[in-house]
């Protein structure tokens, strides 16, 4: 059975504690770090499905929207979907589809995908590089309940992950529930709303629903 999960209180603290500031009985430094890459590690290596809403939210206040899903059944597929594209890997083989605003791209199959646990441990050390060591880009808080938040440290031209960023993981699954990247040119926000870890035939296939780009009603953003 999907989880439907409940985000109305738990996101409402979680960006209520981004912005506000820092709880009481969060842990800072190499001992956060670690559990942030443990988080991490371990989201990219579960099994499951997890459909997401998507805005970016741009300085003047407009909004682009889209669903986002993620399909993940290691070793042989992690495809993501959403604003018109489809990018990874399906069935051992590397998979994508551009952009496009009305997602209707055209996708193309290509050579086997390489060794999915190589990826995952070469991404992991890019990570460390970001958040350890004694001048870290990042510093990372602990809040205790699987989210993270990444403060920028060091002044760097168009930083990997904003000025700030907050990672929340689900406890049961390891599934991403909430991310959003602070950068000054948009906010973007990705939020849960199913979790399920059986995996479908239906999933393990490029989806006709690519998360079309939409803009608020009335707003000059692009498919407004």
């Amino acid at each position: 059975m999907p989880v439907i999960v409940a985000l109305a209180v738990l996101v409402a603290g979680m960006i209520a504690a981004f912005v506000i500031g820092t709880p009481a009985g969060t842990a800072h430094g190499e001992s956060a770090g670690r559990s942030f890459l443990a988080a991490w590690e371990r989201s990219r290596l579960a099994t499951y499905v997890v459909r997401s809403d998507f805005a970016r939210t741009l300085p003047d206040g407009n909004q682009l929207r889209s669903n986002t899903t993620t399909v993940q059944q290691p070793p042989d597929t992690r495809l993501v979907s959403g604003l018109g594209s489809v990018s990874g890997r399906l069935n051992g083989s590397i998979v994508g589809c551009a952009a496009s605003p009305d997602a209707g791209a055209g996708c193309v199959a290509g050579a086997p995908a390489p060794d999915y646990r190589t990826e995952v441990e070469a991404e992991l050390r890019l990570l460390e590089s970001y958040v350890s060591g004694p001048r870290p880009l990042y510093q990372v808080a602990d809040f205790g309940d699987g989210c993270f938040r990444l403060d920028l440290a060091i002044a760097l031209p168009s930083p990997p992950y904003g000025d700030h960023a907050l990672f929340c993981f689900d406890e049961a699954t390891g599934a991403p529930t909430l991310t959003e990247i602070q950068r000054p040119e948009a906010t973007d926000r990705t939020i849960a709303r199913e979790i399920r870890t059986d995996v479908r035939p239906e999933d393990l296939q490029i989806p006709a629903d690519r998360g079309a780009v939409v803009g608020v009603p009335g707003s000059d953003a692009p498919g407004g």
